[in-house]
């Protein structure tokens, strides 16, 4: 039987659990992953708990993996596709071919896709508005370079994402939106911003897109979250989830940052 010092803990810890703020979490597995890696890393898995867990697989693993994520409850998302639903574009991915894989989510503007393959503002708005179009969630990532960030004009490099990427978005598709800010100098480097530094932009990011959206939306932070700084970063009011890179590809470092959040 349960006394009355454990009965008053257990319920600190439960009312603890849920004022505490549902952070989102996603995961970019990248170029990472086959089909059989996947279901060791799933298998590997924790039970999700409270926090929702989006990841974004390499499309070749979409239809093998697709039951086993399902099953626990993970929703999934295309690291990149076509405007267009379909035609003689050589070696692209449709809106429909990956709703037909049961993606609920697009990503659009990584950075690593910015720059590797020279994909424009307007190249992503297009993007963004055919994910409008077809009623899915799109998770739009922003970001700015060390030297725009040095040279103090990180705000206008970030707004003029901001206007470019959302441009003409208006009706019930401003509520699928989901921004992910990756400061480009931490992505993959395994420095993270300071926590000033992201509630800082995070708050300014907020403004701006109430301004051009006329609503708030959930901001994720992403560059080089990892199981060491996922807890600290997660306390940061203005942070609504993470993007997380290469410590999603552990389900043991992933198992720890659900558990710390």
């Amino acid at each position: 039987m349960i006394n009355q010092a454990e009965l008053e803990k257990i319920i600190r810890e439960t009312i603890r659990r849920y004022q505490k703020k549902r952070l989102i979490i996603a995961v970019n597995w990248k170029m990472n992953m086959t089909i059989a890696e996947g279901r060791k890393f799933l298998e590997e898995l924790s039970d999700i708990q409270d926090a929702p867990l989006v990841i974004f697989p390499p499309f070749t693993t979409l239809a093998g993996l697709a039951e086993e994520f399902t099953v626990r409850n993970i929703l999934t998302g295309a690291q990149n596709f076509h405007d267009q639903p379909g035609g003689a574009f050589t070696g692209e991915i449709s809106i429909p071919m990956l709703q037909e894989l049961g993606c609920t989510y697009l990503m659009a503007g990584h950075s690593e896709r910015r720059v590797y393959n020279y994909e424009s503002d307007e190249e992503i708005n297009r993007k963004v508005l055919a994910a409008a179009k077809a009623s899915m969630k799109i998770m739009l990532c922003i970001g700015e370079s060390q030297k725009e960030r040095q040279e103090g004009i990180w705000k206008e490099t970030l707004r003029n994402q901001l206007l470019k990427d959302l441009a003409t978005l208006q009706g019930e598709a401003v509520s699928k939106v989901y921004i992910a800010y990756e400061p480009v100098w931490a992505i993959g480097t395994g420095v993270s911003a300071s926590s000033d530094e992201i509630h800082e932009t995070h708050v300014y990011l907020k403004g701006v897109i109430r301004e051009i959206l006329g609503i708030e939306v959930p901001i994720l932070y992403g560059g080089s979250v990892n199981e060491k700084n996922a807890a600290a970063i997660g306390e940061i009011p203005s942070v609504d989830g993470f993007l997380i890179g290469s410590a999603g590809i552990h389900a043991e470092k992933l198992n720890y940052i659900q558990e710390c959040v």
